[in-house]
């Protein structure tokens, strides 16, 4: 799985309350990006295994709206979620000491 920034935001969205189902408009608010990026995402973590989902069931009809899709992580998705982000973290931080030290200068002869 690449650790896109937007894949880091949906992760980090469903770790949030790892017990928790959360419908994709939730995870849109949460993360604050668009519809059209979150689902592709949510599809490409569920065919890797990453995330669960489901429909609810309910009269949409009595709800007076459409029907959700919940999606979750499993404990195996919550491992390797932590994981990901662990070294997607680490990464970031290895590239901002990088560039925070300035390099060194060399003696002129």
């Amino acid at each position: 799985m690449r650790m896109t920034l937007q894949v880091q935001l949906v992760l980090r969205s469903l770790l949030a309350d790892p017990e928790r189902e959360l419908y994709g408009l939730e995870i849109v608010e949460s993360t604050g990006l668009p519809p059209g990026t979150i689902y592709p995402i949510l599809a490409r973590l569920e065919a890797a295994g990453w995330v669960e989902s489901r429909w609810e069931v309910v009269d949409q009809q009595a709800e007076g709206r459409p029907r959700r899709r919940y999606y979750r992580l499993p404990p195996e998705g919550r491992v390797r979620a932590r994981s990901a982000l662990a070294a997607a973290d680490a990464r970031r931080q290895s590239r901002t000491r990088a560039v925070a030290t300035p390099a060194r200068q060399v003696e002129a002869w």
